[in-house]
């Protein structure tokens, strides 16, 4: 269970281990690197994607075939990488290693574990987002990054560490998971129109071609709303909206490939 699972991890972390394999896909990596920041620092994490979701270890290099990925344990060539720790509106604090977001996306994401996991990767995480855009997620934000403010209507605001998330949509295409910034994506108020027109890329390639798409980047952002939204990290729901967020530079060391690999 996921209960145990947590336990493991925080007593790992407590007991000073100094490596751990996680199992898992993003949700999985997601409890367990939690646990570890909450816990104890400095260990040392391989991961063997599986499950659902898999993109932290595609941003990483990991293959994601499971006895690929388990290849590279016997090499434990270790990478420091940032985590992205964010406050929520109920006063918890978590950290998250890929995308998290607020709005469409986080309703999305729900949809795409709940009601249609048994769609094919990508393909989920749209029809989580048409559900939930048919449902009216637009909401009125404020956002402010490094001294700049923007205020407008969105359908979602998603703060990046990695290129992409769902699946392979590539919210964040100029994002990477070790130079200590925040990539912030702002999708405006969506039409039908506008939605239809993208559907082609985003399926094929997880581009946003024909989405209105504001972009910032920095350390720390916080993010208001009206109404108050839910938000997401790595597709796991972690509070609502307004959230504070702030990049952990090298804060987490994973087994990776080789560069050059």
């Amino acid at each position: 269970s996921r209960e145990e699972l947590r336990e493991l991890a925080a007593k790992a972390a407590a007991e000073g281990q100094r490596r751990l394999v996680v199992l898992g896909g993003d949700g999985t990596l997601l409890d367990v690197v939690n646990q570890i920041h909450r816990h104890g620092r400095g260990i040392e994490l391989g991961l063997v994607p599986a499950g659902d979701a898999k993109d932290v270890a595609a941003a990483i290099g990991v293959p994601r075939e499971p006895l690929a990925a388990a290849e590279l344990l016997f090499e434990w060539n270790v990478r420091a990488i940032d985590l992205i720790r964010v406050g929520t509106g109920d006063g918890r604090e978590w950290v998250y290693l890929g995308v998290g977001g607020a709005g469409l996306d986080a309703e999305a994401a729900r949809l795409a574990a709940e009601t249609f996991s048994w769609l094919p990767g990508v393909w989920r995480y749209l029809a989580g987002a048409l559900v939930a855009f048919s449902r009216g997620h637009r909401f009125e934000v404020r956002l402010d990054c490094e001294g700049e403010t923007w205020c407008g209507r969105v359908s979602l605001a998603a703060v990046a560490n990695a290129p992409a998330y769902g699946g392979g949509i590539r919210i964040a295409p100029e994002a990477r998971l070790d130079d200590g910034r925040l990539d912030v994506a702002l999708v405006e108020d969506l039409n039908w129109w506008r939605v239809l027109r993208a559907l082609p890329a985003l399926a094929r390639r997880g581009e946003l071609h024909g989405l209105k798409v504001r972009r910032f980047r920095g350390r720390r952002v916080r993010i208001d709303t009206v109404p108050p939204v839910a938000f997401h990290g790595d597709g796991e729901p972690l509070g609502s909206t307004p959230v504070d967020v702030e990049v952990l530079p090298g804060a987490l060391r994973l087994v990776c490939p080789p560069q050059g690999r």
